[in-house]
């Protein structure tokens, strides 16, 4: 047997005086080698950027790109975002049942897959390998995975016990990646231009745990320079999925989503605000960059959440705060001297604080950090944020808790200069129960209470 091994490099600058120089990264030519290249290259000054300049038969490669399918077949160069899909104003897939919010995201997009529309057809769903434990199952088992052919799903075939139906066929709007997150952003930079490229829009939705989207960041920062228009979904996420081990929690990803130019991000604690908020991610996708577009980060939890009563699609107030970024389950008055301010899967813990403490303190749930930063350095004292914290006396203290990293709200006290005590994760994960890990990284009931008497 033999057995041949080709090693290839790449010489950077092949051809030039500074061809594998170890210094190249920082090297340009003189404009005496530049000349010297132009002519090699058979350019002048005058065509030097003129398509197929140079080329030994420049007709023969025009008419051989002329001729490629996708200028027969399909409009290219930019359309802008022109093609506007009607968004039903009412998703569906909420109960009032205690449910999480990722489930709620997943009741969401079985109640899209099941209305007949234009929308729900545009709709493109990805994963890398955990479509079955981030709420897509349900989408695909009604949708169906994409396939170049029809084929049936091999565990139905095999008879093999799942709850999944995997069948394939060109008209699958679900592609599975197995573990790999870079692909996702790419695949989802790439669909989430569809609009502007061939004119005619897809929604995107990629989901995978919160945690992993470190691995993909450098592609999903591309795709937002790209204004790509996408839904990414990072759950579940926190220590709040503490009994899956350490490795599998964020803490950072708060903090790195808000820093993401053309990336709208949301942390919903609660189902119906799920629902809106999804709403408007797909018509966020939709508009111009100059009227707000751009793509949406929801940050779910899989801890399940007894909900609030009430009807937020009827409530015109609400439904706007939670989508501008936060909103007060108890407002300030002239007594308050503390305001505890909450994001998430803490609501549990924020509540039942506040109603210890009693009516000196003030609660006030964030839904989009995101928004509420960009607003606020965009707009000053025109801002949500500063319309929010305006009623809070000068004198009262802010406990901002979320899970994760206690910086994506210790800001909020710059608003109007209250003092602010922010609890988070700080370190990495332990696994455990949460009333046990929330303790550990001072995130529960007790420690937002000393937090309070504190400030």
């Amino acid at each position: 047997f033999f057995f041949f091994f080709f090693f290839s490099y790449t010489i950077k600058g092949h051809g030039l005086p500074l061809a594998g120089h170890r210094d190249n990264h920082g090297l340009f030519l003189a404009p005496q080698q530049f000349n010297k290249l132009r002519t090699k290259l058979g350019l002048t000054e005058a065509n030097e950027w003129a398509p197929f300049s140079g080329l030994a038969d420049p007709s023969a490669v025009r008419a051989l790109c002329e001729a490629a399918p996708i200028h027969r077949n399909v409009p290219t160069r930019n359309h802008g975002l022109a093609e506007r899909i009607a968004i039903p104003i009412d998703l569906g897939g909420l109960a009032a049942a205690p449910t999480s919010t990722q489930a709620a995201f997943g009741a969401v997009l079985k109640a899209i897959a099941h209305t007949d529309c234009t929308f729900a057809d545009r709709l493109v769903s990805a994963c890398p390998d955990v479509t079955t434990t981030t709420g897509l199952s349900a989408f695909v088992n009604k949708r169906g995975v994409f396939g170049s052919e029809e084929s049936k799903d091999p565990f139905k075939s095999a008879k093999a016990h799942s709850l999944s139906n995997w069948s394939r066929r060109p008209s699958g709007q679900h592609i599975e990646l197995g573990i790999a997150e870079n692909n996702l952003a790419q695949l989802l930079s790439a669909l989430g231009l569809s609009a502007p490229l061939f004119g005619h829009r897809l929604f995107p939705i990629g989901t995978l745990y919160d945690p992993f989207i470190s691995r993909a960041l450098d592609t999903l920062t591309f795709g937002a320079y790209q204004d790509s228009r996408f839904m990414l979904v990072g759950t579940p996420s926190g220590v709040t999925l503490s009994p899956e081990g350490g490795a599998h929690q964020s803490f950072n990803t708060p903090v790195m989503m808000m820093a993401m130019p053309n990336l709208r991000g949301y942390e919903p604690a609660f189902a119906d605000e799920v629902q809106v908020v999804m709403r408007d991610g797909f018509e966020r996708m939709q508009l111009p960059a100059d009227e707000g577009g751009g793509s949406v980060y929801l940050r779910l939890s899989t801890r399940v959440l007894t909900q609030p009563d009430r009807e937020l699609l009827r409530d015109c107030e609400l439904h706007a705060h939670v989508l501008a970024g936060g909103y007060w389950h108890v407002p300030p008055d002239a007594r308050t001297t503390t305001a505890l301010v909450f994001a998430g899967a803490l609501a549990p813990e924020a509540i039942e604080a506040q109603r210890l403490r009693g009516p000196a303190t003030a609660l006030l749930q964030i839904t989009s950090y995101d928004a509420l930063a960009s607003e606020w350095q965009r707009a000053g004292t025109r801002s949500h944020v500063h319309t929010l914290l305006s009623g809070l006396p000068r004198k009262a203290r802010l406990v901002t808790v979320l899970d994760g990293n206690a910086t994506a709200l210790s800001w909020l006290g710059s608003v109007h200069g209250h003092r602010t005590i922010a609890l988070g994760v700080q370190a990495f994960g332990q696994s455990g129960d949460l009333v046990d890990v929330y303790c550990a990284h001072r995130i529960d009931t007790q420690a937002m209470l000393e937090a309070c008497e504190e400030a």
